[in-house]
């Protein structure tokens, strides 16, 4: 329940990124947030976020990363997604000069199959938006992530 409450209220201090020049920093600079926030709500598993270039110039991408095997148990992948969204769409929310384009979710199971759920990420910052807002519950916020989530191969680079 404590999970669930601080996903509502998600008023985490983030060091805003309008003065940080360089794509990358930015980039950097948003994964470091979204991970403390998702650690810090979730102790059942450490999450790693990546950013990486976007499909078209100055956009970026983030995969978070649990070290343990979310997707098998449901409870653990709610709790775990709706954070790592809340989270994400947060950070993007406080930094609206960063243009995100896609969410990457996977777990150490998924990723010895290079598996990830992808979402876009404008709708990780709706999602967060509205559940602040108290506009979508958390229920209506999972439905709406799952229903957006498809699933890919992650490339080998």
């Amino acid at each position: 329940m404590r999970i669930l409450i601080a996903i509502i209220v998600l008023s985490v201090v983030t060091t805003p990124l309008s003065a940080l020049s360089q794509s990358t920093e930015k980039g950097q600079a948003l994964c470091y947030q979204i991970e403390k926030t998702v650690n810090a709500l979730v102790d059942y598993t450490q999450t790693s976020c990546i950013p990486s270039a976007g499909k078209n110039p100055g956009t970026h991408s983030f995969i978070l990363l649990s070290s343990k095997p979310v997707f098998s148990i449901e409870a653990s992948k709610k709790a775990w997604i709706l954070v790592a969204v809340a989270a994400t769409g947060d950070a993007l929310n406080k930094n609206a000069s960063v243009r995100a384009e896609e969410l990457w979710l996977s777990d150490a199971t998924q990723m010895k199959s290079r598996t990830a759920y992808v979402m876009p990420a404008p709708l990780a910052k709706s999602l967060q938006r509205r559940v602040k807002g108290e506009q979508i519950t958390l229920d209506g916020m999972y439905s709406e992530i799952i229903r957006n989530l498809s699933q890919r191969s992650i490339p080998k680079r």
